[in-house]
């Protein structure tokens, strides 16, 4: 019997985490259509989201750009591809592993992205500047608790899987 109202909890948990993310997809799409007006090139959501995945001015393999944006290898690679033919990427090859591809933005990636990033810092500010200090306090404090328990059950889930691969193929 007492299973049941964990079901129910695990029930709600699933539908408030649908709704955050309807949420959010709602306000990344409503950034990036905004941000398709930084340059005068006809930037598509996918490029949009391959430019957010640089976090810092530094060069990042494949993989890591592929992590950031959320997306499989193949797609990262026609976006990099679009982007470097309109130069706002460049790919180099790693001088200790030649298998290796890191993307770095170039001068006029870098300013588009800075450009990315002042916008989207505004549409946040406008959205969230609609809140009192308050009702800010609390959302960030609400957001730091499920951040921190997402990020425990997610290395737990991990760990755990990590483990099953490893006796499935002993």
């Amino acid at each position: 019997m007492e299973s049941r109202p964990a079901m129910d909890l695990i029930q709600e948990i699933e539908e408030h985490m649908t709704e955050i993310r309807n949420i959010f997809v709602r306000i990344f799409n409503r950034m990036m259509r905004s941000n398709k007006k930084v340059s005068d090139l006809p930037f598509s959501l996918s490029q949009m989201k391959a430019l957010s995945a640089f976090h810092d001015d530094r060069q990042y393999t494949m993989s890591e750009l592929s992590k950031n944006a959320l997306v499989k290898m193949p797609s990262m690679t026609e976006m990099v591809d679009r982007l470097e033919a309109e130069g706002i990427l460049k790919r180099v090859r790693d001088t200790s592993d030649r298998r290796v591809v890191n993307v770095s933005l170039t001068e006029k990636g870098r300013k588009i992205h800075a450009t990315m990033v002042g916008r989207r810092r505004e549409e946040m500010s406008e959205l969230f500047g609609q809140l009192g200090s308050r009702d800010l306090n609390d959302l960030v404090a609400a957001l730091r608790q499920v951040s921190t328990i997402l990020r425990k059950i997610t290395k737990a889930n991990e760990k755990t899987s990590g483990k099953n691969s490893q006796s499935r193929a002993g």
